[in-house]
């Protein structure tokens, strides 16, 4: 059966880039011509889509679930590490937390080095030459897309696998930390950069639902790694998902969708993706404004998922429950992804985005702190109502930026402003669980030694919330101010 096919033309704002066209047209020349795209088939739409989802459960969705592992290697019945980090006076609870957070980090931050390769190796930049030695020719040509995304899988699973025969703190930061976030970034990128390309009118709602495949991952694997962890221990909870990541991800791997620029010519030769952010771009208020509020949000994004299952421990409940809660929280945020990805695009991406944003900083304070602060029998219900209420609207900065900088930096600087501002939300991860960690209590104070990190959470995201607004009107101050933005 043909398939059938229609052309999308893939619009882009005028390339201001929130500064003025004049200044941009002075640093990068504008060409004639607007660039003919192929058209499009719904089945490449779904196969783009459905493989994007799946990469980012396997990445976004295992990072959102490190929060199990976290809490079972500081319990008194974990097997891994030598000696027990419960048996110890002080709990390595920061250096714990920012195994989880490296490979997080490096998943995102990656993608400033994974984004340029991937361009080169599409528009021939790197292709092989008569005057390149024999074994250079051969290397360049097995240098593909589809190499780096299967070597990403080779690597995840070996991190795992390594990380299995651990029995030191700085082996896991070795392993499940930094060979395992290198080889999701390997993954990540690949998939994810061109997916905003294959889409126009519905881009957010598509985006929303590709990064819904984060809060799916963490839905399925957070119940899982805790039923593993309890019957089969942590060494083989890491040799068994080693092997699952290796049969769900090397079909994926497969499956990398090219840039539809990368076949695109103006003149004689195909112009290859912006993949590096221009010094006049970097200086500019919408710029600096959004990776500030990149660095805040991502700091402060993880913590309350860091520490969902070691809290409600502290509430009175089981592991268990705190692994169920975790999964809940990862739910909810999948649905809204998608539903506010939807909204975006009827309220307008930037309107929604700063909503949403303030909706969880607040949570954070009227929930989670007062949640610390009250008395037993209210922590609980209050501490749910949160995790409802932050699931709901954490989801929206994930389901909306990809598509927000499409709309404000121009389709063809996609790849280098989205590489940019993931490497600076990449940094931000690195930060905010680990100084979270140490701003953690005494485990004697109960739940109040969770105050500090709820404070410390709740200006994190006020901060990104502040500076959203800030884009929001430089934005609107270049381009003209409109309600639905």
């Amino acid at each position: 059966m043909a398939t059938q096919t229609r052309a999308i033309p893939l619009t882009s704002p005028p390339v201001g880039l929130g500064v003025g066209t004049e200044r941009e047209s002075a640093s990068t020349p504008t060409p004639a011509v607007a660039p003919a795209l192929l058209p499009i088939s719904r089945k490449k739409q779904t196969v783009v889509i459905l493989s994007a989802f799946v990469a980012i459960a396997l990445t976004i969705g295992y990072n959102q679930t490190f929060g199990v592992f976290q809490e079972y290697y500081l319990s008194p019945s974990q097997d891994v590490l030598v000696p027990s980090p419960a048996s110890q006076a002080t709990p390595p609870t920061a250096l714990l937390a920012f195994v989880g957070t490296l490979c997080y980090g490096l998943t995102w931050a990656g993608g400033i080095l994974v984004n340029p390769i991937i361009s080169r190796i599409e528009h021939g930049t790197w292709a092989p030459t008569s005057s390149n030695l024999r074994w250079r020719r051969r290397m360049l040509r097995l240098l593909t897309p589809k190499t780096i995304t299967v070597l990403g899988v080779l690597l995840m699973s070996a991190g795992f696998v390594l990380a299995s025969f651990a029995r030191s703190i700085w082996h896991l930061l070795l392993t499940q930390g930094f060979l395992v976030g290198l080889g999701m970034s390997l993954l990540y990128f690949p998939l994810l950069a061109p997916a905003p390309e294959y889409f126009n009118n519905h881009r957010a709602t598509a985006m929303g639902f590709i990064l819904a495949g984060g809060g799916a991952g963490g839905l399925i694997l957070s119940p899982v790694f805790r039923a593993l962890l309890s019957s089969m221990g942590g060494r083989w909870t890491l040799r068994i998902y080693a092997a699952i990541n290796l049969v769900a991800g090397l079909p994926i791997a497969w499956a990398v969708p090219r840039s539809r620029f990368a076949d695109v010519s103006i003149t004689d030769t195909p112009e290859r993706r912006q993949t590096h952010v221009s010094r006049a771009l970097a200086s500019s208020p919408t710029f600096i404004f959004s990776a500030v509020a990149a660095f805040l949000q991502a700091a402060g994004a993880q913590l309350p998922l860091s520490f969902i299952p070691s809290y409600t421990v502290v509430l009175g409940q089981t592991a268990s429950k705190g692994a169920n809660l975790l999964a809940v929280s990862n739910a909810v945020n999948a649905v809204s992804r998608v539903l506010i990805g939807y909204a975006g695009d009827c309220l307008g991406r930037q309107n929604t985005l700063v909503l949403t944003l303030l909706l969880a900083a607040t949570s954070v304070f009227a929930l989670w702190l007062t949640s610390v602060m009250a008395a037993s029998t209210t922590s609980l219900s209050l501490w749910l109502a949160f995790i409802v209420v932050y699931s709901i609207s954490a989801g929206g900065y994930y389901a909306l930026f990809p598509a927000l900088i499409a709309e404000v930096f121009g389709i063809r600087q996609y790849a280098a402003v989205n590489a940019f501002i993931l490497f600076v939300r990449g940094l931000g991860t690195m930060f905010g669980s680990p100084v979270g960690g140490q701003l953690l209590g005494s485990s004697d104070e109960g739940a109040g030694a969770y105050a500090n990190i709820a404070y410390w959470d709740g200006a994190l995201l006020m901060g990104a919330t502040v500076c959203c607004v800030g884009v929001r009107w430089v934005d609107g101050k270049d381009r003209g101010q409109r309600w639905i933005a």
